[in-house]
């Protein structure tokens, strides 16, 4: 039994899962309900606090990184399929995979921040946003050359996680995205997957909802 220890509302959930979707690997998705809850144990036991989690057995693992990579050692083969960021050998690949790490961690503080304590912006939260914002626009104008740099054969966590994030701040953050228009080219292309499809944003219910 594999289960993924998240929300159907985070972005890190949701890469973890459309991987198992991407590779036919069946999961349950259990929630952590409370994002500003101080239990270890609702996270999987991570001491950071923090989701997703990904238990097999009695084994669990935290984070999406280490949830992705146990997934795909489920069955023989299904690590080569993945494109994994440490496997990126040019500059541009590398710096592409960092950008996307930051930015996805910025949005969660943008929205933990903002939307889920409800705290007034100061100097922090504006320079976090800022730097959400120049993450986006990198990745747009170089969004073309990287993909010439990543094995277009393979599952590509680059793009899993990106496409993650695009879509979130519509869902979780609004902000303007008109003018990234490759990001939006590469979000709607990859929005028709069978793995997107089957993992939309949604709020889970309260626990007995």
């Amino acid at each position: 039994m594999i289960t993924i220890l998240g929300r159907q509302s985070s972005h890190y959930t949701r890469q973890v899962r459309m991987l198992a979707h991407e590779l036919g690997v069946d999961y349950t998705l259990s929630p952590i309900h409370d994002l500003l809850g101080d239990d270890p144990q609702a996270y999987g036991g991570n001491p950071a606090l923090k989701l997703p989690a990904l238990q097999v057995g009695d084994t669990v693992v935290w984070g999406s990184g280490n949830a992705m990579r146990v997934l795909a050692r489920q069955r023989p083969g299904d690590e080569a399929r993945v494109a994994w960021p440490e496997q990126s050998t040019s500059t541009l690949a590398m710096n592409a995979h960092e950008v996307l790490a930051h930015a996805m961690a910025a949005q969660v503080d943008v929205v933990l921040h903002a939307f889920v304590a409800k705290r007034p912006p100061d100097a922090v939260s504006a320079k976090r946003r800022t730097s959400l914002i120049n993450c986006l626009a990198w990745l747009d104008a170089n969004l073309d050359a990287v993909h010439a740099e990543l094995p277009a054969d393979r599952i590509r966590c680059f793009d899993l996680g990106l496409f993650c994030l695009f879509e979130h701040l519509a869902f979780r953050n609004p902000i303007d995205t008109s003018a990234w228009r490759t990001l939006q080219v590469f979000s709607a292309a990859m929005a028709r997957r069978d793995a997107a499809l089957a993992t939309p944003y949604r709020f889970d219910p309260p626990p007995g909802g």
